[in-house]
């Protein structure tokens, strides 16, 4: 079993958040203890929650990492994974060399639910594109004049933009055809967010190896 990794506290505060939902329902969960118990497992209790708990498996946290150990000044001085992501990309070869082939969602290369033949790596005046403004577009086989009458955004880059757009798919009446395309797009999105800690963590040790 290898280690489980997450960036700042929100899949922690989360899952405990979840565990409290499940602990406090009425309703008959067959698998509820089974799920409390995995979520004890891989989490740390939160400061609101009556039981005190660290999981044999606690989650580490890359941000503190980034905090106590890396610094790179292509940053800006900012510790979000938005900005640690494209520096470290910039500054290590081996990323650059391993991800600018389309092996990522490829049969023999790295394994993906959403994409296929991808390539990480592109660049721009010499540098390398930050990866999240490599999302795919939605409703791109559609005109433009009707793409206005679906939606005024068709990109997801950002948390927040990635938020509303399921708040959307939740409340708002739209075509299957949309729900279909922004539900492909947060996919998208969500695997990037993982698989930008796996991008940090190559490139943290690949720098380590060549110490």
């Amino acid at each position: 079993m290898g280690s489980i990794f997450r960036y700042a506290t929100h899949e922690n505060t989360f899952l405990n958040f979840i565990y409290q939902q499940l602990k406090s329902d009425k309703n008959d969960i067959p698998d509820q203890e089974s799920l409390c118990r995995f979520i004890r497992w891989i989490t740390k209790s939160s400061g609101k929650s009556e039981e005190t708990w660290e999981g044999e498996r606690s989650m580490i946290d890359l941000l503190e990492l980034v905090k106590r150990y890396y610094y790179n000044p292509a940053t800006n001085g900012s510790n979000s994974i938005k900005y640690v992501l494209p520096a470290i990309l910039n500054s290590s070869k081996y990323l650059q060399e391993k991800y600018s082939q389309p092996i990522y969602g490829a049969a023999s290369g790295v394994p993906s639910l959403n994409y296929q033949d991808w390539t990480w790596i592109k660049y721009d005046n010499g540098r390398v594109v930050d990866p999240y403004k490599l999302l795919p577009k939605m409703f791109q086989d559609i005109p433009d004049k009707e793409l206005a009458l679906l939606s005024a955004d068709d990109e997801l880059r950002e948390g927040g933009a990635a938020l509303a757009a399921y708040a959307r798919m939740q409340f708002e009446e739209m075509s299957e055809y949309e729900r279909v395309e922004i539900q492909s797009a947060l996919l998208k999105y969500c695997e990037l967010d993982t698989m930008a800690m796996v991008l940090l963590y190559e490139g943290w040790k690949n720098l380590v190896n060549k110490s």
